[in-house]
């Protein structure tokens, strides 16, 4: 059968990819989002690799292009054809590279960005969110970094979710992986081609979600590079930090569907 046929009578897909830090996974990510844009949409919602229950591999050579090629495998496995790709901060990065290629890895219909792209400062936040230990207290700063509202650090379940997942076996290590860095290297071509990204390559239409709390972002990082991606909309979130699409879920999956409706009639 051909792949184009799987589609006739579908609705169009929607691909949501997880963001990356320890414990980091589709369920977490978008679980306050699949139900409301798959009542429109055919949402998928894979976990990378080394993060949720997929195989906890890293690829020291080259992880960036392993993760997309991952991506780009599973999309013809699953037979998706053209897709929404939606990524919350690596992710959205990962999605923005993807996008400017000459040639994109995945069929791509448009991109919505969530608190991804443009440069990540190295400050403490940052310094929080890449030094787990494995423990519940460090887990909480971690979230309180991620977050505006203090309710998510203080809900317990919610904590215990986070940590059965990064504490799963292997995944603190292939999480931290992605953090090493050898002194003697002057960086990858992963990074070189990610710091020195041509935005305006970006041939599908793009929305940009950013936090106007977010402490794992400069404040405007987004003028760096919204206005060079040619169709291009942003979105700031008033009452979010790095996670809006869960601290400001109704308000995402609103101009997420408005966005799409642009596209897809």
């Amino acid at each position: 059968m051909e792949s184009g046929a799987v589609h006739r009578g579908r609705r169009p897909s929607l691909l949501l990819l997880h963001s990356a830090e320890f414990g980091g996974a589709a369920e977490l990510s978008w679980e306050f989002n699949m139900d409301v844009l798959g009542a429109h949409y055919h949402v998928i919602a894979p976990d990378h690799l080394g993060f949720g229950r997929t195989d906890k591999i890293f690829d020291f050579i080259g992880q960036f292009n392993r993760r997309i090629e991952h991506i780009r495998r599973f999309i013809e496995v699953m037979c998706l054809g053209p897709v929404h790709v939606m990524g919350s901060s690596m992710s959205g990065g990962l999605c923005m590279t993807v996008a400017a290629r000459d040639n994109p890895d995945w069929p791509l219909r448009s991109v919505t960005c969530c608190s991804g792209g443009g440069d990540a400062p190295n400050n403490e936040a940052r310094k929080t969110l890449n030094t787990y230990d494995g423990t519940r207290e460090h887990l909480r700063k971690i979230v309180e970094v991620m977050f505006v509202d203090p309710k998510w650090a203080k809900d317990e379940a919610y904590l215990d979710r986070r940590l059965e997942l990064a504490n799963l076996p292997g995944a603190w290590e292939a999480t931290a992986a992605a953090r090493f860095k050898a002194p003697f290297r002057d960086g990858s071509g992963d990074r070189r081609e990610r710091d020195s990204l041509d935005y305006g390559n970006i041939k599908v239409p793009v929305l940009v979600f950013a936090g106007k709390h977010d402490t794992l972002r400069e404040p405007g990082y987004t003028d760096g590079f919204v206005p060079k991606i040619p169709a291009c909309e942003l979105h700031l979130f008033e009452k979010a930090g790095h996670m809006g699409n869960i601290e400001c879920a109704d308000e995402f999956n609103a101009r997420v569907l408005q966005f799409l409706k642009t596209i897809d009639g």
